[in-house]
């Protein structure tokens, strides 16, 4: 009985450090400095970090793109130091009539290029964003501090199976 339990448990050990392997948790996180965008973003704002309405936001949103015949489109998030985020998708400048149709309801702004400190972390499902931000995010906070960079917002671009985490550099 000793001994299938103790298969049991490395069993499960050994399922827990695959998933964890797979999720990205022991990817070592590389931060460059390179030159990002244009972006149209669609966006509606939000407060907090919230993730189950950043899910709904997604939704709503996507499901709204789709109607309005937007297909080529990558979710961009927005965070900013202020607890204060843009929820949308990057969309490509091709749909000017279809981006003027939505009028009201979602806001629309233009994203220039910039350079940003940029990390890349693989997109393997919606908890992605959470292991990738807590790998992320410190990484760029000790590389900010170490260039005396500002503290500026922070976008996280899906793009496809991998999160593209960007930070404008602001001296």
């Amino acid at each position: 009985m000793k001994k299938i339990m103790l298969l049991i448990a490395f069993v499960l050990v050994v399922a827990v450090i695959v998933f964890v392997w797979y999720m990205g948790v022991f990817q070592s996180i590389v931060i460059e400095e390179q030159d990002q965008g244009p972006f149209t973003l669609v966006y509606q704002e939000m407060t907090g970090n919230d993730m189950k309405q950043v899910g709904e936001i997604t939704t709503t949103l996507d499901k709204l793109l789709t109607e309005h015949g937007i297909t080529h489109r990558k979710p961009l998030d927005v965070f900013f130091p202020d607890n204060k985020a843009e929820i949308g998708f990057a969309v490509e400048n091709s749909y000017p009539d279809q981006l003027i149709a939505l009028g009201e309801q979602m806001k629309v702004r233009d994203i220039p290029v910039q350079h940003y400190m940029v990390s890349h972390f693989p997109w393997r499902n919606k908890m992605s964003f959470i292991v990738g931000y807590m790998k992320v995010d410190p990484a760029l906070k000790k590389y900010r501090s170490e260039h005396n960079y500002k503290t500026v917002e922070a976008y996280a671009l899906n793009n496809g199976d991998t999160i593209v985490y960007m930070q404008p550099v602001v001296k």
